[in-house]
């Protein structure tokens, strides 16, 4: 069992220039990397020491997504079943501590800018985790993140209390409150790249709007939650984000005022096949223009999102699976009165195919995902049409390569000029130790 390890991407041009040029330095690279990293390598991730396992006892078709087990396994706090009840040994640090590293060769192709290719050192983390006791667990995380320039960290507190098929769970401090924490494809993605609904700002006003939610911000609060078999109901509380869309970079809370999401998820089978239903309300205030800053207390931005995850996999024969993926966004954001242009309404969708094939462990996906970041206005949408294929080597090592083609209307994302196409192709190594 591991998480989220370390990563190299290499960005090629896109499809439509240097394609056999390309294609051949991303098979030069894939091969080398395959020889010196296996060769090198010599440790397990530490859950998977723990339990003298390998990783797919908990992860479907490839880590970082999780099967059924897996999503069982983080929901009772880093336990499995036989461990409810049970004290815990401490003593192997061995079995708690897994080292991260990601950095990445990017080449991206943008419509009215300069291409642009660079080498950077994503992350250097250090990850602690797992059960502690009978009834508490924790999740710590600490790296540098290039980008920040700041030492940033995870901290979850888990406290676990009832049977192994029914029980309730309080979960606090800085985490993420939904995306890569969930289910029916709420999860860990399977390829490079994050789906857009959930890491993207899903509406905008031009020049009035401070909100920058994203799902997968992280966010200091508390979630509670009881777990019965299959299903999950959970409440999370958080002081939510600022007006630069951050959840972790306000120095106190100026805002009282809380977010809160409830959500239900439920797993249909044991492979991870399953569904969430989710709602989520949210305040935000525009920054003060007036000497000495601060937040305008006098406007209030109130927000609502709402809507549902699932998916299916189908077993085609032998080991040979067939996984249909997708989701539906609602965005409402309500205007203070002192802003022209009035609410916003957002929509936001996307379907995924993923097909997993044994011998060479070989896992292809398909996703295409639309964002509308205010349904009344014209050109505000933004399209992204991906394709890729993942491959897993020695259970704790796994290669990917991603194409991504990226059609905006739309004037939320601050990292593609409105009408403004992208092509972006990624090659991954990731590995934990």
């Amino acid at each position: 069992m591991v998480t989220n390890g370390p990563l190299i991407t290499v960005g090629s041009r896109p499809i439509f220039r240097g394609v056999p040029g390309i294609l051949m330095t991303l098979v030069v690279i894939m091969m080398s990397s395959w020889v010196v990293d296996v060769q090198e390598a010599h440790a397990i991730p530490a859950w998977a020491r723990k339990y003298n396992a390998d990783c797919a006892m908990c992860h479907y078709p490839t880590y970082p997504r999780l099967n059924s087990f897996g999503h069982q396994f983080r929901r009772a706090g880093y336990r499995t079943p036989v461990e409810f009840g049970k004290d815990q040994d401490i003593t192997k640090i061995q079995n708690f501590l897994t080292g991260k590293v990601r950095a990445q060769v990017s080449y991206t192709d943008t419509e009215s800018s300069i291409d642009r290719s660079q080498f950077t050192l994503n992350e250097a983390s250090l990850m602690y985790g797992g059960a502690f006791s009978r009834n508490f667990s924790g999740f710590l995380k600490v790296g540098t993140f290039t980008g920040t320039g700041n030492t940033n960290f995870t901290g979850k507190l888990y406290g676990v209390f009832g049977s192994q098929d029914n029980f309730f769970t309080v979960r606090a401090v800085q985490m993420s409150m939904l995306y890569f924490e969930g289910f029916g494809g709420l999860g860990a993605p399977t390829l490079v790249s994050l789906n857009p609904i959930y890491s993207n700002q899903l509406t905008d006003q031009p020049g009035t709007s401070p909100l920058r939610h994203a799902f997968s911000t992280q966010q200091r609060g508390a979630e509670f939650a009881y777990v019965y078999g299959p299903g999950r109901f959970l409440v999370q509380v958080s002081n939510g984000l600022d007006q630069n869309g951050s959840g972790t970079n306000t120095v106190g809370d100026f805002d009282r005022r809380k977010d809160f999401l409830v959500a239900y998820e439920h797993i249909l089978d044991e492979i991870a096949s399953g569904f969430t239903l989710l709602y989520y309300n949210g305040t935000a205030y525009p920054a003060n223009t007036t000497p000495g800053g601060g937040l305008n207390l006098d406007q209030r931005f109130a927000y609502e999102r709402y809507g549902f995850n699932a998916n299916k996999i189908f077993n085609l024969g032998g080991r040979v699976f067939l996984e249909i993926q997708g989701g539906y966004l609602r965005s409402s954001d309500r205007v203070p009165i002192q802003q022209t242009g009035g609410n916003i309404k957002g929509n936001a969708w996307y379907i995924e195919a993923q097909q997993y094939i044994p011998g060479p462990e070989v896992t292809f996906v398909q996703r295409y995902s639309v964002i509308d970041n205010n349904v009344p206005r014209e050109n505000t949408t933004r399209k992204d049409y991906t394709v890729g294929a993942v491959t897993t080597i020695q259970n704790w090592l796994r290669l990917a390569l991603e194409y991504t083609y990226t059609d905006n209307r739309a004037t939320a994302y601050t990292n593609l000029p409105a009408g403004n196409f992208q092509h972006l192709a990624l090659f991954e190594v990731q590995g934990a130790w």
